[in-house]
């Protein structure tokens, strides 16, 4: 046979092969849509059933047996459950309860495979679930799809139920990284009722794997923002040699406040490592006290200048710390200058300086201000 002739049979196989390979494609699509209308029909339907019952105690319309297995039915109660309250809630969750619903659930997830069918169900156990499914849940916290684990804690954080709250911590420090902010999102969830489970574990786990889950547990405290907890970061803050928890702690005492989250803030700026002190004089500048605006003044001159960046940022946002810009401007240092006007330019105060010398009412500070301006145009010209 010719080669030619070979490769015209070559061509037309492959030709073939795509042609089936299309048509497969085409008819998958088909099926795809039409079990999607019919899977939002069949949700409508039963929205509209379980709306009638919710509207009504005296409503006999019996769902079907086959609705606690449907997809379409978990689908429609997490749809009103999103939209009802009250009593309503209680009724909705009776009717849920008497189909045995989180049971077939509960098998699915227990179920090897498929993989779709058990992360389904961990979604709907997190949306529907209550606290007779919190067990399981916490038992599907480490199970070894890292989607399934993100569903079931934020079922947990959903019912907010307390005692999760050590088995989400006990995975904090061994989960990827993506899980772990999962995680810690749903701790956050529980406010005030995860800050001493937190602190414990902190305490406990400082200096271990890497302190990968200390510092994600430092971030959530500082996210609740408990006053409380002050003295602990200020105390991790003392004795860790992790620049990375150093920089958490610092963070979280900022978002915590309180005055007695500024000496060790103040601490920090005799620190070596100016990442520390530059995240310290953003802390500060969170809490909002006037008190450390001498502190912050400092700092316009440290060498580094994210440190000096920072500092004025902080200062534009405290009572009276314009007035220390402002001076800084008569400052011999170029570099606190530059910071001093940047953080004045933001906050209005070169405009202002600007109106008040077209009306001859321009003090010292605003012509040093324009002149520094006016000299750094210079200079990029």
């Amino acid at each position: 046979m010719e080669t030619a002739t070979i490769g015209l049979i070559a061509v037309g196989i492959v030709f073939a092969v795509d042609i089936v390979l299309l048509l497969g494609l085409v008819a998958l699509k088909a099926f795809h849509r039409r079990r999607t209308k019919r899977h939002e029909l069949r949700r409508a339907a039963y929205v509209a059933i379980l709306s009638r019952h919710l509207a009504s105690n005296q409503h006999t319309e019996r769902l079907g047996e086959d609705a606690a297995g449907d997809d379409a039915f978990i689908d429609a109660v997490i749809d009103l459950r999103h939209v009802v309250s009250g009593h309503e809630i209680e009724t909705l969750t009776g009717l849920v309860d008497g189909l045995g619903v989180a049971q077939r659930q509960v098998a699915k997830l227990r179920s090897r495979f498929p993989l779709g069918r058990r992360l389904r169900a961990a979604v709907s156990l997190a949306e529907i679930g209550d606290e007779s499914t919190a067990p399981v849940l916490i038992e599907y916290l480490s199970d070894r799809e890292p989607e399934i684990r993100i569903q079931c804690a934020r079922g947990l954080g959903r019912m907010q139920n307390t005692a999760a709250i050590d088995a989400i911590l006990e995975r904090l420090g061994i989960e990827h990284p993506w899980v772990r902010v999962r995680f810690a999102d749903t701790l956050i969830g529980f406010g005030a009722k995860a800050t001493w489970p937190l602190v414990a574990y902190i305490r406990v786990n400082l200096g271990w794997d890497e302190n990968l889950g200390v510092i994600e547990a430092i971030r959530v405290l500082g996210t609740i923002g408990d006053r409380e907890v002050g003295p602990t970061l200020a105390g991790v803050l003392r004795v860790a040699a992790d620049p990375e928890v150093q920089l958490a702690a610092i963070e979280a005492l900022g978002f915590v406040g309180g005055p007695l989250a500024i000496p060790p803030l103040e601490y920090a700026f005799r620190s070596s490592d100016w990442r520390l002190r530059a995240k310290a004089a953003t802390s500060l500048g969170h809490i909002g006290d006037p008190s450390v605006n001498s502190v912050l003044a400092a700092a316009l001159e440290d060498e580094n200048w994210w440190v000096r960046r920072n500092s004025a940022a902080a200062l534009a946002s405290l009572p009276g710390g314009d007035r220390f810009l402002l001076r800084a401007m008569a400052s011999d240092d170029l570099f606190a200058r530059d910071a001093a006007a940047e953080a004045l330019a933001d906050i209005g105060a070169l405009a202002a300086a600007r109106e008040r010398r077209e009306v001859g009412e321009a003090t010292v500070e605003d012509l040093l201000l324009l002149d520094h301006v006016v000299a750094g145009e210079e200079v990029l010209v």
